[in-house]
């Protein structure tokens, strides 16, 4: 006899996984809004919910996963970590560059357009580093959710409590409290396929298909290429580099993947990247609690830095380049990158036309980078946690 259903468990049909299911829920999302259109736009706050459920337990997730793992390595193990997550790091922003660069030989001939102006990008507010990195209001940046101002302070307080003799029992507590966490989380991880069918249904009604269409060939070779890079450059990196498999790598973190595409949102998904990536470093690691620990520091880090999602989004500047009939020229991929990698520490809304402007490509086209992001916005979140489980693992 099958195990009775957990109580407030989201029902599911039996035989089906949680994968299986946010296909479904996405599929039929999809007919359902493009069936009643605009009648299904209230779907939206059921989506909007659910991701804010989800949005609940990271924050603070975030904070004693840092802290606990930091706490319990040593000195020479935190700065070994920081030498290893840096040289993996470089090599992963090495490889997605490359692929970026690579994406205008995607594009046809076309002749120079002359509707688009050279006019640069309208000025934007600068971004306030200080108040995004420097926590000087614990409070304050766990309110307004800026997480690398909570990574920060983590950090510091990790770091100092590596130092500390009789740190066991406050680690064992926030243990415990992290448990509490993924239990609560693992519920609303259950409801993914009604918040997945919700946000699809609501986004494929009331989508205007008017410039989607126009913008076909930027989208196409975007998620051709975002595929590719996701599920097989990527994962090609840890079966080459690890005694990991394709099917371990990709298969047992395919929910937080797919719960990634669905949600568009990163953030949403690092414990379930944690755990997912304890579970598989802890099949081969010679010292399972050092691994784990790692593993507790290198996801919530990792967030903070460019990912490739984001740096795909560089990909746009070239194609405005290319639309408008002014191509970025290879001469300027050096610098372009460079502003890429220091603009994306920000969100891609404020540093795409910052990177524009640094490739003089025509401002009148970011109009058409937050459309093309109805579609490309879910491939990229695919695209970054791949990129966070990668460097996890290697």
């Amino acid at each position: 006899m099958s195990k009775p259903q957990q109580e407030g468990a989201a029902p599911a049909p039996k035989g089906l996984s949680l994968s299986a299911m946010i296909f479904l829920g996405l599929g039929l999302g999809v007919l359902t809004g493009l069936f009643f259109g605009e009648m299904v736009a209230f779907l939206e706050v059921i989506g909007e919910i659910w991701i804010k459920l989800l949005q609940m337990t990271v924050l603070p997730y975030v904070m004693l996963s840092l802290v606990t793992g930091l706490g319990r390595l040593d000195y020479a193990d935190a700065l070994l970590l920081a030498r290893k997550v840096g040289l993996v790091l470089l090599l992963l922003w090495a490889v997605s560059l490359a692929i970026v660069f690579v994406f205008p030989f995607t594009f046809p001939s076309w002749e120079s357009s002359s509707f688009f102006s050279k006019a640069l990008a309208d000025p934007r507010p600068p971004v306030d580093f200080l108040g995004l990195y420097v926590p000087s209001n614990l409070f304050h940046a766990l309110a307004n959710n800026l997480v690398p101002a909570v990574v920060v302070f983590s950090v510091a307080v990790g770091v100092a409590i590596i130092g500390i003799n009789d740190k066991q029992t406050l680690l064992n507590g926030m243990d415990i409290m992290m448990e509490a966490l993924m239990r609560i989380a693992h519920f609303i991880v259950k409801l993914t396929p009604i918040g997945v069918f919700a946000i699809t249904a609501a986004a494929a009604g009331t989508m205007q298909l008017a410039e989607i269409q126009r913008l076909g060939i930027f989208i196409w070779a975007y998620v051709g290429l975002s595929l590719l890079t996701a599920m097989w450059i990527l994962p090609g990196l840890i079966t080459c580099l690890t005694p990991l498999s394709y099917r371990q790598a990709v298969g047992t973190t395919r929910d937080a993947l797919l719960t990634a595409f669905a949600t568009s949102s990163l953030f949403v998904v690092l414990p379930m990247l944690v755990e997912k990536s304890k579970e598989l470093v802890a099949q081969y690691a010679q010292d399972r609690e050092r691994a784990e620990a790692a593993v507790e520091v290198i996801v919530p880090v990792s967030f903070n830095f460019p990912h490739a999602g984001k740096l795909f989004s560089i990909t746009f500047v070239l194609f405005a380049g290319w639309y408008s009939g002014y191509p970025v020229d290879i001469a300027d991929y050096p610098a372009l990158a460079v502003a890429g990698l220091t603009s994306l520490f920000a969100s891609a809304t404020v540093a795409v036309p910052f990177i524009m402007e640094t490739a003089r490509v025509p401002s009148d086209l970011f109009e058409l980078f937050l459309t093309t992001g109805v579609i490309n916005s879910r491939f990229a979140t695919l695209l970054a946690a791949m990129f966070v489980l990668t460097l996890t693992l290697l």
